[in-house]
């Protein structure tokens, strides 16, 4: 019965993610009246590296705070199915481990640009007038992506399908296994869960792109911005009972 309901969400899940890393591939770049001077693309491309540098550790805390976290719980939980004897207990820990392995699955399978922009830009020859156009325009589409991405994962529909889960999930120990105070737990756990990974993911990409669509970069590359969330704690069910954690 786990698998049967389990297994249309973990289609959703994986639908999701291939739409988000679709829709990375289509917008528009910012509106040139002219193509800029070898001086205008330097400038633009030293704004863009900036800008993606600033954003790699605040992307990199909250990806790896909330993947580790999901597969602490998923492991930890699996190892305690396997190693107990109480049926209930190993009913919770079974069934919680396959609700916090869902976690994972977007952060797996969707690209969050702003991990590797910097380097990727870094990376691109700029010896020559030809290859510095060649640079910006990069530069250019891994802010892009990096926005997109992180307007996607804020969207109603993935709070949608993370209530839809989690709840899935809770009925699951409710009504399939007869633990309706695990079941009640695990669902609000792990809404509050999905809801703090979504609001404490980075949108500084989104400020930095829309910046310079509108400037074309003109503004000051230290400009102070809109900080990046530094820590959440958070509550989750485990094994019957609960686990206090948090993620950078």
């Amino acid at each position: 019965m786990t698998t049967n309901l389990v297994r249309p969400h973990l289609a959703l899940l994986a639908a999701s993610a291939i739409s988000l890393a679709a829709s990375s591939t289509q917008a528009e770049p910012p509106l040139r009246a002219a193509p800029p001077s070898d001086a205008e693309v330097v400038r633009r491309i030293d704004f863009l590296q900036a800008r993606l540098d600033r954003g790699t550790a605040a992307a990199n805390r909250w990806w790896y705070g909330w993947y580790g976290g999901w597969t602490v719980l998923t492991v930890g939980q699996g190892v305690i199915a396997i190693a107990v004897t109480d049926p209930g207990l190993r009913t919770d820990a079974a069934v919680g481990a396959v609700g916090s392995s869902l976690g994972l699955i977007p952060l797996g399978l969707a690209p969050f640009p702003a991990r590797h922009a910097a380097a990727d830009l870094r990376a691109v020859p700029a010896s020559t007038p030809e290859e510095r156009r060649t640079k910006l325009a990069r530069g250019e589409r891994l802010l892009r992506e990096s926005a997109e991405s992180e307007v996607l994962r804020r969207k109603w529909f993935n709070h949608v399908l993370c209530g839809t889960v989690s709840t899935s999930v809770g009925l699951v120990l409710a009504l399939g296994y007869g633990r309706p105070v695990t079941g009640a737990l695990s669902a609000v756990a792990g809404i509050a869960l999905s809801e703090a990974q979504i609001f404490t993911m980075p949108t500084a990409a989104i400020d930095d792109w829309n910046e310079y669509r509108n400037t074309g970069g003109a503004g000051s590359v230290g400009r102070a911005r809109r900080p990046a969330p530094e820590f959440s704690w958070f509550v989750a069910p485990f094994a019957g009972g609960a686990v206090v954690g948090g993620s950078f």
